[in-house]
Formats: structure tokens, sequence, C-alpha cells
């Protein structure tokens, strides 16, 4: 018979035995390689923690380890491999305790338990599960072309796909529980390229491409002219910022044109052409409309709103212009300054004339020779007297040695008694 301190002292020996056996059981542990299997791969549960010399390795696949869910018993010895209820080929065992399973499809999926024994048994479990590939998702738009401020709303679809990720999360928008569907109001920064990306914990894949446009306008409409050349006639161009591309049309002081282009050419020389035109851009989908004007005279005479290639036009003649009145400024100056050295160099040259004359002890002869005076003498004739020699034309120029003058006729009143 026991006595009851011996039945104390016999629990307590079950009780660290059961503890030292679930320890035991916590020490070997099964990893799935690879960790996400794929339907049609192949799985291995490889057991690790195992010490000391394995005797016997029993799997199970279900939610004990009853005889009815047993997959095989492996003895290492010549005939290691028993099989049980729930073996098949797929399944292969090793030495060290692993499984491998191969060809899977979704039956394969559950919850896997070894028992290994060695000097103690040991036994631990892992749940698989079996994933397919995800199917290349696609994107569905609610509208292919968006008004500004419309709401849009796209749809990724896949097959398999654990988790939806969009390439673009644009202000304000939402997202469904699923993330599948993504629904905003668009603004003009929103257009562009949506992709979706589809997986799961063993695959992925990410969609086409789907383009967003936004429409808006047309704004900022603005009308140039340029003259042609010849000034025969003048080109008027109309521009506006618009998506789609906008629609023109013109108007000459309020009445239609039937010219539907952005260009219009006016033959300035008919009066008739005179007047306001007033460019219309319209946008076909936000259905908005937008208008500038412009005056053009018929004397060629046009108002342009700061075009710039006039004020360049402008700007060149301008310095043009001052470029040839510096050019004549200077033209002047020199003339001017050649003129009075010209003059200055001819008072030089008289000054030193005269300064000879005076030296050689003559009277100062004039710096250029007068004209020639003639000289008159009263003669007087008689009966009996000869008649008085003329001097010669030398004597009337004997104080003038220094000068050369020609020849000259001496005229004389003559008188008879």
């Amino acid at each position: 018979m026991i006595s009851k301190q011996h039945r104390f002292s016999l629990c307590v020996v079950l009780v660290l035995l059961g503890v030292l056996v679930d320890v035991s059981s916590g020490m070997i542990s099964i990893s799935l390689i690879p960790q996400y299997p794929v339907i049609q791969g192949s799985v291995t549960l490889s057991v690790t923690g195992i010490t000391g010399r394995i005797q016997s390795i029993i799997w199970y696949k279900g939610p004990n380890t009853n005889r009815e869910y047993q997959i095989l018993t492996y003895i290492p010895g010549d005939n290691p491999l028993i099989p049980g209820p729930l073996y098949n080929s797929k399944m292969t065992p090793f030495p060290n305790g692993s499984l491998q399973i191969s060809n899977l499809n979704m039956t394969d999926e559950g919850n896997y338990v070894v028992k290994i024994q060695t000097e103690t048994l040991n036994d631990t479990n892992v749940n698989m599960k079996i994933y397919d590939i995800v199917g290349k998702p696609s994107i569905t738009n609610s509208t292919s072309l968006a008004k500004e401020n419309d709401t849009v709303t796209l749809t990724c679809t896949s097959t398999n796909a654990e988790r939806i990720v969009w390439s673009r999360n644009p202000d304000g928008a939402t997202l469904s529980s699923d993330n599948r569907t993504l629904s905003f109001k668009v603004k003009r920064s929103d257009s562009g390229d949506y992709r979706c990306n589809a997986s799961n914990p063993a695959s992925e894949q990410t969609s086409d491409t789907i383009t967003i446009t936004v429409a808006y306008g047309p704004e900022n409409v603005k009308v140039k002219s340029q003259r042609s050349p010849s000034n025969s006639f003048i080109s008027l161009e109309c521009s506006a910022d618009s998506v789609p591309p906008a629609t023109y049309h013109w108007r000459l002081n309020g009445a239609d044109i039937k010219k539907q282009q952005s260009s219009l050419q006016i033959d300035q020389k008919n009066a008739e052409n005179e007047g306001t035109y007033t460019c219309v851009a319209n946008n076909s989908v936000t259905q908005f409309t937008a208008m500038d004007s412009l005056h053009i005279n018929a004397t060629t005479e046009f108002s342009t709103p700061d075009n710039p290639e006039n004020k360049l036009g402008l700007i060149i003649g301008i310095v043009i212009a001052v470029i040839l009145l510096l050019v004549l400024v200077a033209a002047l100056v020199y003339l001017f300054v050649v003129h009075r050295r010209r003059k200055k160099l001819l008072r030089d040259k008289n000054s030193t004339i005269k300064m000879k004359s005076s030296g050689n002890g003559q009277t100062n002869p004039p710096a250029a020779a007068p004209e020639p005076e003639l000289q008159y003498a009263d003669v007087v004739f008689s009966k009996n007297m000869p008649r008085r020699q003329q001097p010669p034309p030398d004597v009337l120029y004997a104080n003038r040695a220094d000068l050369v003058r020609p020849q000259e006729t001496v005229y004389s009143d003559l008188r008879l008694n």
C-alpha cells in the first residue's frame, strides 16, 4: 500500500514527465519549402530540431492523429515505408523526417502532423495552404473621355488575387474594401496612365495601361495677326487651350463668316473687309465656348495685342535710324575739322610769305598780285620835235622784281599842237 506521501511524490513526477514531454514536443518544427506552394508545383514539409536517433516517423493529415488520418509510417531499415489510409504516390518520406508532396492540387491543403520517436516521442504540426497562379488583371473604365469634375470609376479584375494595388491614387479617391474599385472626381492633373497589380503570396501580375483623358476648355483664346511680305493681305491665326482640340469659326462685325478653321486671310485693299474680327472657339465635349476679337482697318493699319514680331521690327528700325544719324553727325564733324585745318594752313602760308618779303627790304607786297593797272601819260607832239620814245614795260615793274608779269599794253593820250 502506497502512503499519501509517496502518492504525492508520484503525482509530482508524473506532472514533471508531462511537462518534459510537452517541452520535448515543442523542440521540433515543420517549415514549408517553398513557403507558398502553388498548384501543380511541389512542396517539402521540412522537419527540423530533431535530436537523437530516429526510430520511427508517422505522418497524419487531418484534425487529429487517429488511424483514419494516417498517411504513412517510416521505420529505418530494409522496408522503411508502411502506407496509411491517406497515402498516395505523390508523397515521399525522407530519413530525416521530412515529407515531399508533388503535383499539388487544392485537395492537398490541410493540417499535417508528424510524430517522431527518438529517445522520446516528439510531434508537431503545420497548416498548409495551396495557392493558384494569379491571372493577369484587366481594368475597365466608366468613361473613355471624362469632363473636368466628372466622377470616374476604374475596376481591376483578376483571378486568384488576394491583394490589389493601383499605380496611381488621386487625391480624394475612394477605394472599395478589396481595393478592386477606384473612384474619384477628375481634375485635369489626373490625366495620364493607370495600372493595377494583382497578387497573392505565391505570384503577382500587372495589368496593361489604361489612359484617362480629362476634357476641359476652351481657355486663353488668342487672335494673332501678321502682314504678308507684299502687304497685300493680313493673316489671322486663332488658338486656344482645349482638350479635345477646339473647333473654330469667325465673325466679322458680329456676322458669321463661313470659315470653319483656325486661320483667316483678309484682303486689306478691300474696304468691305474692314471691321472687328472675332474668333469663336468651341469644345464638343465640355460644350463650352470662348472668343477673342481684333479690329482690322482697310488702310492696312490694324491693332494687335502686343505682337512680339511687331515690337521686334520697330526696335530694329529705331536702331538703324540711330546708327544712320550717328554716321551723318560723324561725317559733318569730320568735314568741319578738315575745313578748319585747311583754312589754318592757308593762313600760316600767307604769313610766311610776308615775313620773307620784309627781310629783302621790299615794300610789303600783297599776298596775291593785283590786277594790272593802266598807266596813262601826257604826250605833246610838235611838228619839229621828234617823237618821244616810250619806256619799256619792265620799267613799270621795277619795284616788283619778285613777280613775273605778262607784257602789257600802255595807253597814252595823244595831243596835237
